[in-house]
């Protein structure tokens, strides 16, 4: 085909935003992954479709992106058995902080773990989190198209349409839930600050394992207890409680990522782009699960999500001819001495990995992932469900706190959450 003919791709303003940012996720532990396993599931992907999303070629300075050919060759997939497995949160530390150039989408095979690093302008949380399950294994070869299909280039439209028709009361329900969690512009005066030289490269993560019984125990006790609660509002209740239980200083707003394909019509869910968005609201201390599965279902009813991504393409349309500057995160930033914490809860992925071959061993079978942070003075934290047990995932500026503090947050989540969450009724 003509170059000049080949498909080509209309990008999305988050799609250029999130470009230079590397999301890597982790599962194991697996049998039998080979590198030829992985490249054919790569190249049957990049087969599916004359424009699949998986082999999409991310440019921040550029609305028009193009397909790549080969997905499979070069270094997109590479063995590296000489890094740790038994730290998942080191594992991902050591992936990131590797030598070399990057592809969009990379696969790295750790021993019996597997990994995939990409550009989170190819996909978001979603696409990593089927990919990396996708590449383990596809017995019947079913899955790779999967990781093919693209949202609809339409898709905000279509949501904002289907939302708003079908909940009139929306609209007015969204300028109060706004209200409710606005930030004062003064929020920040009088807070110390602290000035963090190219924190891009003190980016570090850590990771914790809640096991089985445990997370029984905390599921429990959120029946009982906290009435009306779902799994996700438990996960930034419990974050919240842990963090704050290290006297961590934390901003009172929370970012709670939601999945705005939720939206859409069914038909278009499985489609994979860059349709999650952050929204701040404001919890503070003691928020219990409750509290914050209301305001969770506040936030969803409203229809706030896909009024940020309306706004940002309503922008972008103004401005169609600018593309705004790659952002210089190597000289010194100067932020407010405290925290902004971002929680995602990806849910229970249980089902989503049952064709895969896990090792049988005392080793905990889970899944994880980086969830980059947007400034020194933020803190991702990202939990995962698999096979009964949880997986918590830290992500932040190690010049902006001590790793160690994090790594006992994490682990106070993981050993007795009932106990921070009883603290806080």
């Amino acid at each position: 085909m003509p170059r000049s003919e080949r498909p080509r791709y209309a990008s999305t303003p988050l799609d250029r935003t999130f470009v230079p940012a590397r999301s890597i996720a982790v599962l194991g532990p697996i049998t039998g992954v080979t590198v030829d396993a992985v490249r054919g599931v790569l190249t049957a992907a990049r087969s599916a479709s004359p424009t699949p999303r998986i082999a999409l070629d991310p440019r921040a300075d550029q609305r028009i992106w193009t397909y790549r050919d080969d997905i499979a060759g070069g270094v997109a997939v590479t063995a590296r058995p000489d890094l740790p497995t038994d730290d998942l949160g080191e594992l991902m530390n050591r992936i990131r902080e590797r030598d070399g150039a990057r592809l969009p989408v990379e696969v790295v095979l750790c021993g019996d773990y597997v990994a995939v690093d990409y550009s989170h302008g190819v996909g978001d949380g979603q696409f990593g989190t089927l990919l990396v399950g996708v590449v383990a294994g596809d017995p019947d070869g079913t899955l790779a198209p999967t990781l093919a299909p693209a949202l609809p280039t339409d898709a905000t439209r279509r949501a904002l349409w289907r939302h708003f028709r079908e909940n009139p009361r929306a609209a007015r329900d969204l300028l109060r839930v706004r209200a409710e969690h606005a930030r004062p512009d003064t929020a920040d005066e009088g807070l110390p600050t602290r000035t963090v030289d190219n924190w891009v490269k003190t980016k570090t993560c850590r990771a914790e394992f809640m096991p089985p019984e445990v997370s029984a125990a905390l599921e429990a006790w959120a029946r009982e207890h906290a009435p009306g609660a779902t799994a996700a509002s438990v996960t930034v209740a419990l974050v919240n409680a842990a963090l704050r239980a290290e006297q961590v200083a934390l901003d009172d707003h929370v970012m709670i990522l939601f999945n705005c394909r939720r939206y859409l019509a069914e038909r278009d869910r499985a489609g994979h782009g860059n349709f999650a968005i952050g929204i701040p609201v404001r919890l503070g201390a003691g928020a219990t699960p409750g509290l914050v599965a209301t305001v969770m279902k506040d936030v969803i009813d409203s229809g706030w999500p896909l009024a940020v991504l309306g706004a940002s393409e309503a922008k972008s349309a103004l401005t169609r001819h600018r593309i705004a500057p790659v952002a210089d995160d190597t000289g010194p930033v100067t932020v407010p001495n405290r925290l902004r914490l971002a929680v995602s809860d990806l849910g229970n992925l249980t089902g989503l990995y049952r064709h895969l071959d896990f090792e049988h061993d005392d080793r905990p079978v889970q899944m994880t992932a980086t969830l980059e942070p947007d400034g020194p003075d933020g803190i991702t934290v990202l939990v995962s469900r698999l096979n009964k047990g949880r997986t918590l995932a830290a992500t932040f500026c190690a010049d902006m706190i001590d790793p160690d503090v994090v790594t006992r947050a994490l682990r106070r989540a993981c050993l007795d959450p009932v106990a921070l969450l009883r603290h806080g009724e």
